[in-house]
């Protein structure tokens, strides 16, 4: 058995290592900021990119999330002159990233308490308040209040652990489940709103809600957005709320799915590009 924990462990430790020349490359403090992503540090710490970029943050969660965003990609590039809405903020780790572009806007929804003081905080830092506007909202299917479940997850959600397998992963030991109550908007809300006649990028990370986000959107609402990359969360209850479905739908809307990456049997990746030609 220790043999097997301690390969386990070697395995993870080279997973990990496999992206150290990026992570070197980019940022200036970056053996503290490897401890954070291996999980062998945790506590709050100011991660300073090479390019002058600063990000808090509170937790290794947190430092796993800027390795999605700025080392391992996983939503891409983002052009210049771009619109972008940035559903699931978090700590403002993508916003900031597609702010640094030339004349790029970014409308950040993050309901999270913590996560959108740390939102606000790495916006004032990096001088960007005039291209991120914040808002402590979650999104969802219609304007309302909503209940965000906690628990052990630091993956916040929308629904619950029945509902959402790749959030129970992260409270497997929990007979009770916390939440807080927010309030809700939905995607067409933050195009009225916020007079935006076209999106260059929407990116979702909102732990299951995209389901009923992208579901809930009127037809002329698609034609808006150029591109959307996210990750899905499939359900255990809603059969049409999985990756494959979502990758469906996005197709009879005009869409073109440029990438569908299973990384477990609940979360993947999802990219999709309009296509003005079909």
């Amino acid at each position: 058995m220790k043999k097997k924990i301690n390969l386990s462990s070697l395995l993870k430790i080279v997973l990990y290592l496999r992206f150290l020349p990026a992570i070197i490359l980019k940022i200036k403090n970056w053996p503290v900021f490897l401890l954070n992503y291996m999980g062998l540090k945790d506590g709050k710490f100011e991660c300073i990119f090479r390019n002058g970029v600063k990000i808090e943050i509170d937790d290794n969660i947190n430092a796993a999330t800027i390795a999605v965003v700025f080392i391992k990609k996983d939503y891409g590039d983002i052009n210049d002159n771009s619109v972008a809405i940035d559903i699931g903020a978090n700590i403002g780790a993508y916003s900031i990233f597609a702010a640094q572009k030339k004349n790029n806007i970014v409308f950040a929804f993050e309901p999270m308490t913590d996560n959108f003081r740390l939102l606000k905080e790495n916006i004032a830092i990096n001088k960007l308040e005039k291209k991120i506007i914040p808002y402590n909202f979650a999104v969802g299917r219609k304007r309302e209040k909503r209940s965000l479940y906690l628990g052990g997850s630091p993956f916040h959600s929308l629904y619950p652990v029945e509902d959402s397998p790749f959030n129970a992963l992260y409270n497997q030991e929990k007979t009770e489940q916390f939440c807080i109550d927010i309030n809700c908007i939905s995607l067409e809300d933050i195009f009225l709103e916020n007079k935006i006649e076209n999106c260059d990028m929407l990116k979702m990370d909102c732990e299951g809600s995209e389901f009923e986000i992208l579901y809930n959107l009127p037809d002329e609402y698609f034609k808006k957005i150029r591109k959307i990359r996210m990750e899905y969360h499939n359900h255990k209850t809603k059969k049409s709320f999985n990756g494959e479905k979502l990758a469906e739908f996005l197709i009879n809307k005009g869409f073109k799915i440029e990438k569908f990456k299973k990384s477990s049997p609940y979360q993947g990746d999802l990219w999709a590009r309009f296509d003005a030609e079909k």
